[in-house]
């Protein structure tokens, strides 16, 4: 199955599946949080009992046993803070990394046209780093206070109740309001943050694009142009972040408008029981010391619900971050078994496509239908058709850049590996010698790589090269022609030692005397060395000079012809 093919799990649903592994950290936060909540309590019964006892009773007041209480149970309360908190961060820590080894293995396993079809260098920047961190919150905060904004008010509840059922009742009436206005907060809150992760992703590609054409801006002197875009872009940006953090102050003002009103109508209810003018229920017979107890856990009692409201946005951010990392990890999942296999072959064949199809998208018309192909070793195949009839597809499948739908790509051990020249080839930013290093040992001799660069047409002597293999190659093979870029990647390929190479129209991009050069040069050493070739190409200089040319048209192979 293909990345992209089948529905990609909800926001909700990836979330919760990252949790299931990991569960016990989120159980180890919430019962800290409760037994710090316990600690709590008594420690407010502690002091409460000693403001009583030295007030009505000081005769009979044990006050160091009473203090000593308390500070054993605020230390206590602290350190199981401490360790809730310390939980919490490593769920989101493991949750973390799982997400990255998975985006970096959906890259790995899907192939580099599919990580290219899946957005900007840039976009996947900000996927990797900070869509990733903003999911850290969900687990390190958001997670730990939801399960605490219930566990904890219901035991405080219960305190409450066991002192003065009117009080219990004052704050079990005013919980509800909170999440009803969360919930009426919360229904924006997604769509600003997923506007606000689509402008960080557009912004990424849009300064990283700038970086990339600097040389060409300062020639065509549009530097200043260029600057106002950014800082246009930048200030947007800055617009939308200011958005989330409006509604986050706004959820955490709501949280803390109705706890204190909540407070307020507790303490007005015990201080006018206390002075007598309130002649109903527990109110008569209400002591000092369940008022002031009453009163003490009454803060504690909203104090989960406000670290849920500060936490809150987190959620928000979480699950547009999930909108957009569930499509890629759900697509990494359907890799690990995919419809289309790829394996050894134990045959002679060097390459056997078996009624290969491949759809980018479910909704399009298939980009490969039902491909059966075998290729020999030795053999030199162009793949022609007009444009969009699947010729670099078909290249990418025999590579393993991408995984068909349906049918089979069986191979040989010596097709495992191969070299791939494209239409631009890749050139690192470093040396001369770096780039070509990538394509064989790293101890390979001098000697040898310069004697692939002359076998490919660019002598070392070249004034394009004034420092030899230490020349140094900018961004996008700045410093080089394209002639020369494709040289190197000739180079690059020789030495790789590949019985495979696999061709997308790496001459079209040339005029007729470079690319007729280049021609040469390859196919000279593609038939001394037997090496097996697939050119895709749209040019009759470069496919009357194949064995055989497979004739494409909208996906469907159309005629083989042994030349």
């Amino acid at each position: 199955m293909h990345p992209s093919q089948g529905s990609s799990p909800s926001p909700d649903a990836f979330l919760s599946a990252r949790l299931r592994a990991n569960r016990r950290w989120l159980w180890l936060a919430w019962s800290s949080g409760l037994g710090a909540a316990l600690a709590t309590v008594t420690v407010a019964g502690a002091i409460a009992w000693l403001v009583h006892q030295t007030l009505i009773e000081p005769s009979a007041i044990v006050p160091w046993f009473w203090l000593g209480v308390a500070l054993f149970a605020v230390v206590v309360r602290y350190s199981l803070q401490a360790l809730g908190d310390w939980a919490g961060l490593q769920l989101a820590r493991k949750v973390r990394r799982e997400i990255r080894d998975d985006l970096l293995g959906a890259a790995v396993a899907a192939g580099p046209l599919w990580v290219a079809a899946q957005g900007h260098s840039g976009t996947w920047a900000t996927r990797y780093q900070d869509q990733v961190e903003a999911v850290g919150g969900y687990f390190s905060r958001y997670l730990p206070a939801l399960g605490l904004a219930f566990l904890v008010p219901l035991a405080l509840l219960i305190v409450a109740f066991m002192l003065d059922w009117v009080a219990g009742l004052l704050l079990l009436l005013s919980a509800p309001l909170i999440p009803i206005f969360m919930a009426l907060i919360g229904m924006g809150s997604q769509q600003i943050h997923e506007a606000q992760q689509e402008r960080q992703h557009r912004l990424a590609g849009h300064f990283l694009d700038r970086i990339r054409a600097l040389d060409l801006l300062r020639r065509s002197r549009a530097l200043e142009a260029a600057r106002k875009d950014v800082a246009s872009a930048a200030q947007e940006y800055r617009r939308l972040s200011m958005r989330v953090l409006r509604v986050a102050f706004l959820s955490s003002a709501v949280m803390e408008f109705f706890s204190a009103v909540a407070i307020g109508l507790v303490a007005i209810y015990v201080g006018f029981a206390l002075l007598g003018f309130l002649q109903f229920g527990p109110a008569e017979e209400i002591s000092l010391f369940k008022g002031l107890f009453v009163l003490l856990i009454a803060p504690e009692y909203f104090q989960p619900l406000r670290r849920f409201a500060q936490s809150y946005h987190d959620r928000a951010g979480a699950l547009a971050a999930a909108n957009a990392l569930a499509p890629v990890l759900h697509g990494h999942s359907a890799q690990s078994a995919p419809a289309g296999t790829l394996r050894p072959e134990p045959q002679p064949h060097l390459l056997r496509l078996t009624e290969v199809s491949l759809h980018y998208r479910p909704e399009d018309t298939p980009a490969l239908d039902q491909i059966s192909l075998t290729i020999a070793p030795g053999e030199r195949v162009a793949v022609v058709g007009p444009s969009g009839s699947g010729k670099s597809t078909l290249l990418a499948v025999c590579a393993g850049f991408l995984t068909p739908d349906t049918g089979s790509v069986q191979r040989s051990q010596s097709a495992r590996h191969f070299a791939w020249i494209g239409q631009s080839s890749h050139l690192f930013h470093g040396t001369l010698r770096d780039n070509l290093l990538l394509g064989t040992e790293p101890g390979t001799a001098d000697e040898t790589l310069i004697e692939a660069l002359e076998t490919a047409g660019l002598p070392i002597t070249d004034p394009m090269l004034p420092e030899g293999l230490d020349t140094r190659i900018g961004e996008m093979a700045r410093g080089l022609s394209g002639g020369q870029a494709q040289r190197v990647a000739l180079a690059r390929a020789l030495l790789s030692g590949s019985r495979l190479w696999l061709l997308d129209e790496p001459t079209s991009a040339l005029d007729r005397d470079t690319a007729e050069d280049l021609l040469q040069r390859l196919l000279k050493h593609v038939r001394s060395h037997g090496i097996t070739l697939m050119i895709a190409t749209h040019q009759e200089a470069v496919w009357t000079r194949m064995q055989r040319i497979i004739d494409l048209d909208a996906g469907r192979l159309r005629t083989t012809v042994h030349v």
